[in-house]
């Protein structure tokens, strides 16, 4: 379950309570994932939770809190962050679209025989993938939400989606990369520094490169491989692209209420 319910008093609607959504603590995890299936499956569930916030938008008495109740500061600090939501989903996005086509690339080399020139491609791509993620702006920014004031439910439903968007982006990037996530510190400075190496389908297909090359393993075996992790990088991909017109069908909503 991606989404739970519960009644709050904070926003009352005649004698009954407004249904607040919850964002499932699995959303907000910043574990590494443990495959590209899984990391499709939180992408998922934030699709989920986006079209309940927007229900949520949609009931008058909570247009009516956030136009005339919500301090200035939360207002902007909502506002400022789908600005960087849109910007880290749209970079998650270019990475993922580069790597489905360095597969794809790789794949057609395999076939054609032309596997070392394929290679060198491959590889030279992944570095230049290390390059997108470390100029990713959003990973830089620290996020100090909610201070200096009180949160109610129908905000911190908003900052706690924003959070968790933005954590998984970047457990989606540690996963590309092959480092292990971390807690706290920067992401860019973690995968800079990191000595560990995490077994993901992209190491996988690393691994499985070298061995290809230098032991002259099963091409078969390994076109497999790589088709498989194509497949899943497209479902990925596609979730990303749902994903980034929930956060703009959303952040419109907003910014009418915020107008009217």
């Amino acid at each position: 379950m991606a989404l739970q319910h519960t009644r709050s008093r904070s926003f009352p609607c005649g004698s009954q309570g407004a249904a607040i959504v919850k964002v499932d603590e699995s959303l907000l995890s910043e574990s590494t994932p443990s495959s590209l299936s899984s990391l499709a499956d939180r992408i998922k569930g934030l699709q989920n939770l986006y079209e309940s916030i927007d229900d949520l938008l949609l009931l008058p008495h909570i247009q009516r809190s956030i136009a005339n109740e919500c301090p200035q500061k939360c207002l902007d600090e909502m506002m400022e962050g789908y600005i960087m939501l849109l910007d880290a989903c749209a970079a998650a996005k270019d990475v993922v679209s580069v790597a489905k086509r360095d597969a794809q690339e790789l794949l057609s080399g395999v076939r054609r025989r032309m596997h070392a020139e394929a290679a060198s491609t491959y590889l030279s791509s992944r570095r230049k993938l290390r390059k997108m993620v470390q100029k990713a702006s959003f990973l830089r920014k620290k996020q100090n939400l909610g201070k200096g004031y009180e949160m109610r439910p129908v905000e911190k439903l908003l900052m706690d989606a924003k959070s968790a968007t933005l954590g998984m982006i970047s457990s989606l990037f540690f996963y590309m990369m092959g480092t292990k996530a971390h807690s706290c510190g920067s992401l860019v400075a973690k995968i800079m520094e990191s000595k560990r190496v995490e077994e993901t389908e992209f190491t996988k297909v690393d691994a499985a490169l070298m061995s290809f090359m230098h032991n002259g393993d099963d091409g078969v075996k390994f076109a497999d491989v790589l088709k498989s992790m194509e497949c899943s990088i497209q479902i990925v991909e596609e979730g990303l692209e749902c994903l980034f017109r929930s956060l703009i069908k959303t952040r419109v909503v907003l910014l009418n209420i915020l107008s009217y």
